[in-house]
């Protein structure tokens, strides 16, 4: 299923971080396939080959921006090492009630141009909050990047498509036309977000 010449993709397997087996994602989707990001952020050493692809990609298309902006929790230590390769500030964003907020205590960011580094892209609904917070403080959206986009580049936010280092076509299924949970088999819900599924 997966092009094994890839290098991004070799990052995530040498890092048993491509997991297959019944997952929940994050969008309350499920699949066969999980990319475990965190297997990567516990291996410094991988996630920096892997920020510094991300970082060289987002060089070569976009110039002139200040702020690298990550959600919370798992792209914050992604976002992080990308805006001090890059030379920016950074800040992140959580759900406080739901909501997808800035984090207390970020100064200065409101009339700003800010970078999104997310980790994988299934839906875009994460990516989307932050668009809306980002309108809420009037800052503008540079670009958006992810490690992994799991819909082979038809996720589109507000009409843009989405930088990736890997894009390719996962198939993500609604929880009533699962097929591995019409084979019954358990399923796993790794990683944590504060979104409500």
């Amino acid at each position: 299923m997966f092009d094994q010449d890839d290098k991004v993709l070799k990052l995530f397997q040498d890092s048993d971080a491509l997991l297959q087996g019944h997952f929940k994602l994050t969008s309350g989707k499920h699949s066969e396939w999980y990319f475990e990001k965190i297997r990567l952020i516990e291996k410094p050493v991988v996630m920096d080959k892997i920020i510094d692809l991300l970082v060289a990609k987002i060089r070569r298309d976009i110039p002139d921006f200040d702020y690298v902006v990550s959600p919370a929790y798992g792209a914050i230590a992604l976002g992080f090492l990308a805006a001090l390769k890059l030379g920016k500030k950074f800040a992140f964003t959580q759900r406080v009630d739901e909501k997808m907020s800035f984090r207390l205590g970020f100064s200065g960011i409101a009339g700003t141009r800010a970078v999104i580094v997310e980790d994988i892209l299934t839906t875009g609904g994460s990516i989307n909050e932050v668009v809306a917070c980002f309108r809420e403080h009037n800052v503008k959206t540079a670009g958006i990047y992810v490690l992994v986009d799991r819909s082979g580049g038809s996720v589109l936010v507000e009409g843009n498509p989405v930088g990736s280092l890997l894009s390719l076509k996962v198939e993500a299924f609604d929880p009533d036309v699962c097929p591995f949970c019409a084979l019954d088999m358990p399923i796993t819900k790794p990683g944590a977000s504060d979104k409500k599924a």
